[in-house]
């Protein structure tokens, strides 16, 4: 608390850490929702494994949430080290529901052709 009864915020260096796990989760939210459309078009044009298409979608759909979610942790009035840990546990999940909504997608994909 300063003199004035307000809390502190964040040094500068806090922040702009903070501004940096921000746009990540920005960046990912994007690609993750850009990626979702293409595997909902892909689906019903290429006729894929419906499994498949279900299991890509819901890996995105947690890249999507953690993303969302990671961005308004960002924007608290917490600093990095208060909310580090939990920050980098939701990085973690959405690249690994990127990673495996790809991975299903390309599976989806080469069951569907042949």
């Amino acid at each position: 608390m300063g003199e004035t009864g307000r809390r502190l915020g964040p040094r500068e260096g806090d922040r702009e850490a903070l501004r940096g796990y921000f746009d990540f989760f920005k960046h990912l939210s994007a690609v993750g929702t850009a990626v979702l459309v293409v595997v909902l078009v892909l689906y019903r044009d290429l006729y894929l494994d419906p499994m498949l298409a279900l299991l890509a979608l819901a890996a995105f759909g947690v890249c999507v949430v953690a993303s969302f979610y990671g961005m308004f942790v960002a924007m608290g009035d917490g600093s990095p080290q208060e909310s580090g840990s939990l920050l980098r546990g939701l990085l973690y999940v959405a690249v690994t529901g990127l990673g495996g909504a790809v991975v299903s997608l390309v599976a989806g994909i080469a069951t569907s052709m042949f």
